[in-house]
């Protein structure tokens, strides 16, 4: 489940409420309105149905924000974009919904993709000692979850090794898609296209593990904030 709350601003807008479930993603707020109310700024907040049931948008201008939500497969993921002044107004109480955004992931939470590697070939090499068992048809090996990531995402970046990690240890494709689209938001959210290809890992997060700085414009930050597990 996915909510989103948009509180009262002034005479510009009405407090609005999103809400999405998996397999019921609407094209309106939860009151059934589509934009900010009756406030004389309520077009400034609006929802835009893209692909119905799979994709919709929600410009809230008044606060120079976007939000994309899509549903892939069983699953929901959403992006934002935001001016970075609007992120550093969030008081300090209310910050924990930007956790992931502002932070990183919590070091308690973190996986190392080396060491799910190993296991992996550890494995592999018991069961070619042991008897032979048939592997179960999602089951994927590193080469095999590469191939497949390639087929959207051709350069090896964040993206790419998410959709790699969520592969091997799901072996459910739609991450594939969650991925591949997560990369197509950020080339329609970000305002400086020589930035797309993140490298960057949790791991090297400056002190307090603070997201790092310099990866987003002075004004604009792209926040791709998706339920994956965090990726070393």
């Amino acid at each position: 489940q996915l909510t989103i709350i948009f509180k009262s601003f002034q005479e510009c807008v009405d407090q609005k409420v999103y809400q999405a479930e998996m397999d019921e993603l609407p094209a309106a707020f939860v009151d059934g309105s589509k934009n900010g109310g009756d406030k004389h700024g309520a077009n400034s907040l609006k929802i835009t149905e893209k692909v119905s049931g799979q994709h919709i948008e929600i410009q809230a201008k008044y606060i120079g924000t976007t939000i994309v939500v899509r549903q892939v497969g069983r699953y929901l993921t959403f992006a934002v974009r935001m001016p970075e002044e609007v992120v550093n107004a969030v008081e300090d109480r209310d910050s924990q919904g930007l956790y992931l955004c502002l932070r990183g992931c919590p070091l308690n939470q973190q996986i190392d993709f080396q060491t799910i590697r190993s296991a992996q070939a550890t494995e592999g090499r018991a069961r070619r000692k042991g008897p032979s068992l048939p592997a179960p048809p999602e089951a994927f090996t590193y080469e095999t979850a590469t191939a497949k990531c390639r087929e959207k995402l051709p350069v090896e970046d964040l993206y790419f090794q998410s959709c790699v990690f969520d592969l091997l240890t799901t072996g459910d494709v739609n991450f594939m898609l969650a991925a591949y689209y997560a990369f197509e938001d950020v080339k329609m959210l970000h305002s400086n296209k020589d930035k797309l290809h993140l490298y960057e890992r949790t791991r090297v997060l400056t002190p307090g593990n603070a997201a790092p700085t310099g990866t987003h414009p002075t004004l604009w930050v792209a926040l791709l904030c998706l339920c994956w597990l965090c990726l070393l």
